[in-house]
């Protein structure tokens, strides 16, 4: 899906950071939940996933020599990523094994007893992981699947947020 002037629709999200090399950044995304500043926060699953999480905000996105120059280390950045394929992965992430998981379990019943269904649905969703992995694996190195530096911030600042190793 192309916006005006044939530019794609992009899901922008900011970020820190965190380290430089020679072709790229890693950033780590802020999160805009307000989780942290919850008054409930002490007793709430959501807060303790995020954080248990963080290292998956975390994210390698090359840029181009010029705007490298400009960028230090703890900046805030703007990266994003085309609409439409974030909601395509996503479409391909959940719903492949769930119907790897559906179709197992029905091959499975068609075998005579439970036991082959509920073997058949484990065999489904094991398959479903395997392909979303040889699909990932495929397309590591896809342009359109990787996040895009968009520009450097100054006027709003990440660092507020603590810094966390990189590997």
């Amino acid at each position: 899906m192309s916006g005006r002037g044939g530019f794609k629709a992009m899901i922008e999200e900011r970020g820190r950071v965190l380290a430089l090399d020679e072709t790229g950044i890693w950033v780590e995304t802020v999160q805009r939940s307000s989780c942290h500043s919850c008054a409930a926060k002490s007793g709430c699953g959501t807060g303790l996933l995020g954080d248990f999480w963080r290292r998956a905000s975390q994210v390698r996105v090359e840029v181009l020599p010029q705007a490298l120059m400009d960028i230090r280390l703890h900046d805030t950045v703007v990266i994003g990523i085309a609409e439409n394929t974030l909601a395509s992965s996503a479409l391909i992430v959940y719903l492949l094994p769930l119907v790897a998981l559906v179709l197992g379990a029905v091959i499975g019943q068609s075998l005579g007893a439970e036991i082959w269904a509920i073997l058949g649905a484990l065999a489904g969703l094991a398959l479903g992981a395997l392909a979303i992995r040889l699909y990932s694996h495929i397309n590591r190195a896809n342009p359109a699947l990787t996040p895009q530096f968009l520009r450097l911030e100054r006027e709003y600042s990440c660092s507020s947020i603590p810094v966390a190793e990189v590997r």
